[in-house]
């Protein structure tokens, strides 16, 4: 959800459209719906998503970063004042985040020093929680990924999607639980893979497409509709497995080769979609409950609730990047 450093001529206005629908999404997705309600078609095969898609453009946007900063240098992708930079990226704006929900008299914790340790490491709780300690882990897997697709070429990608396979099976045959699961970065190899295949401009042939968008959206049919309980994908994350996520894997690399648009309110939601995403899980923790008991209609519960995390979690944004990239300049010159 993190922008790279790039210039305004540099910047895809696609990437922040995508972006800005994706934290549309995770707002929705997020909402307590019942059983019967996430079983609405829009549900398993869109708004579901929003996660997968992320992943994909975190490995295009990385890619690009990549290419420019340290082409094939395997000593420039992990040179200490690339990744430090990189984590005081994710980091600082966590760090807020950290001391609100420390501080919010509506939100109740353990404040054990050891408890208050293993809570920032797990990425705090709430809603998508996992999702801060997974990319401060991407940024040592992101390189690995990327230089087995760039010295491959497009094979590399079917590589990434075996090595996904292998690291599910270890989890199912280790007894990974889902709290754990959660927080490893590895089930997102082959979502991070594609958007490296996607930057090296690689086509996929159309039956190949065609295929993965079938077995994708024929996993998700059998998940929601069937009653299908996975004996290796970890139930509780199938939805969003790199299987499910086939669906829209072909898609998503069509449209980050081919498609340049541009509209402004969804860019600056793109841009701003790791701090409103930061809201949300404040807002989901402390406020949502509170405010669903003056608002009885769910439509208007979800549209206000979207509007105060969106509305925040922008401000937010635009109010610490004067900081961060103070900060980011003061490493840089290092």
């Amino acid at each position: 959800m993190y922008n790279e450093t790039m210039s305004k001529s540099d910047r895809n206005h696609t990437i922040d459209i995508l972006k800005g629908i994706a934290i549309i999404l995770v707002l929705i997705t997020h909402y307590e719906w019942t059983a019967g309600q996430r079983r609405f078609v829009l549900f398993p095969y869109l708004i579901n998503m929003a996660i997968p898609i992320f992943m994909i453009i975190t490995g295009y946007v990385y890619s690009a970063s990549q290419e420019r900063s340290c082409g094939s240098s395997i000593e420039k992708a992990y040179s200490l004042k690339r990744i430090f930079r990189r984590i005081v990226r994710y980091t600082l704006p966590f760090l807020v985040i950290v001391i609100w929900e420390l501080l919010d008299p509506k939100i109740s914790l353990s404040y054990a020093p050891l408890d208050v340790m293993r809570w920032c490491i797990d990425g705090t709780v709430g809603k998508g929680s996992y999702y801060f300690p997974v990319m401060l882990q991407m940024i040592f897997l992101f390189p690995l990924v990327y230089f087995i697709i760039d010295r491959k070429g497009p094979k590399g990608l079917w590589y990434c999607l075996i090595f996904n396979a292998i690291y599910e099976i270890l989890a199912w045959a280790y007894f990974i639980g889902d709290d754990t699961y959660r927080l490893i970065s590895f089930r997102y190899i082959f979502l991070i893979a594609s958007g490296v295949y996607a930057f090296k401009g690689y086509k996929l042939k159309l039956p190949v497409g065609f295929t993965m968008s079938i077995a994708g959206s024929s996993f998700i049919t059998i998940l929601t509709y069937y009653g299908y309980e996975t004996r290796i994908f970890h139930s509780a994350w199938a939805s969003t497995s790199f299987l499910s996520s086939m669906l829209i894997i072909p898609l998503m690399i069509w449209v980050l080769q081919n498609v340049r648009i541009s509209f402004k309110p969804l860019e600056i939601l793109g841009q701003a979609s790791y701090h409103i995403f930061l809201v949300q899980m404040v807002y989901y923790l402390g406020y949502y409950e509170l405010l669903g008991k003056k608002i009885s209609s769910t439509a208007g519960h979800l549209a206000l609730g979207c509007v105060i995390c969106l509305g925040i979690g922008t401000a937010f944004y635009f109010a610490e990047k004067p900081l961060q990239n103070w900060i980011q300049g003061k490493i840089k010159k290092a």
